[in-house]
């Protein structure tokens, strides 16, 4: 089993996958390990229905919480998955490489989240640098936190308040098992998604920070500027031959940038169950833009 030191989180810029997995009924399937503002787990079927029937390798440069992977692995040969969220990547690896340690620190968290009102509060202050303990943090904050925001400040420290939860269920050792396996051929990385280097015939689905929506998962945020390079990237991606799929908000913006015939626009129901407000729950349209038929 490794040790904390055994454990690194590959640095940007890589353009290699893993081994691919190997499809059939011995892959479980797994479920997002955190909750994560905008994620697509009641979307995921739907999004892998409008998925290119065959493709090369699979990459997702905005992971997140990871629910289309996780909801169809038998579909994926080679998976890169990637975020600028260190944090969050750091995560991954652990639960890929050194789950059994990842379980123990997160059970100690519990005991001591329940013994102790004040926890969360000192847990949030800490600064950790080896990995398990930043993962066992990072998924610890994210089962206890308000409404299970990511959230950071402009000097980039986490500020969501502590969740009203009575008994919150912060070490699922059998998800992440079954998530350690899914990801055990996985290529994981922290990269911007502008440096991956996917080829003709791959598939990459994106699922960026939405336009007009909560954008402060780090410092600086995603706003248009952002979203303008996400589009040129894609239209690059596409003219290589790759196939490209992003979600993201139906507005003025987004559907001025994808108007050019290098894009299809599909329109989707989507739920929302993370927001600071509960009022701004609820179904909303949202698009899938696509640079295949």
């Amino acid at each position: 089993m490794p040790t904390e030191g055994d454990i690194t989180v590959q640095a940007s810029g890589s353009s290699l996958c893993s081994e691919p997995l190997v499809a059939g009924p011995s892959i479980p399937r797994a479920r997002p390990f955190v909750k994560w503002a905008g994620g697509k787990r009641s979307l995921a079927a739907r999004i892998w229905e409008q998925a290119p029937t065959d493709f090369g390798d699979y990459y997702e440069p905005f992971v997140g919480g990871g629910s289309v992977f996780f909801a169809m692995p038998e579909r994926i040969g080679k998976a890169c998955l990637s975020d600028v969220n260190r944090e969050l990547i750091t995560a991954y690896t652990v639960i890929r490489d050194d789950v059994e340690n990842l379980i123990d620190a997160l059970q100690k968290h519990a005991r001591d989240h329940h013994a102790d009102e004040g926890y969360y509060l000192r847990v949030r202050a800490q600064e950790p640098e080896a990995p398990l303990q930043v993962a066992a943090r990072f998924i610890y904050l994210n089962k206890t936190c308000y409404n299970g925001l990511y959230r950071v400040n402009k000097a980039g420290k986490f500020n969501v308040p502590k969740g009203s939860y009575k008994n919150p269920r912060i070490c699922d050792a059998e998800g992440l098992r079954q998530a350690s396996t899914v990801l055990a051929h996985a290529d994981i990385s922290a990269e911007t998604f502008n440096s991956i280097a996917p080829g003709a015939g791959d598939f990459v689905y994106c699922d960026p920070p939405y336009d007009g929506t909560f954008t402060s998962y780090l410092p600086g945020g995603f706003g248009d500027g952002e979203q303008e390079l996400l589009r040129d990237t894609a239209a690059g991606w596409g003219q290589r031959g790759v196939h490209v799929m992003i979600s993201n908000s139906d507005t003025p913006l987004i559907r001025d940038l994808y108007s050019g015939p290098v894009f299809r626009i599909r329109e989707v129901l989507a739920p929302r169950y993370i927001n600071s407000d509960g009022e701004g729950r609820g179904s909303v349209v949202e698009v899938l833009v696509t640079t295949y038929d």
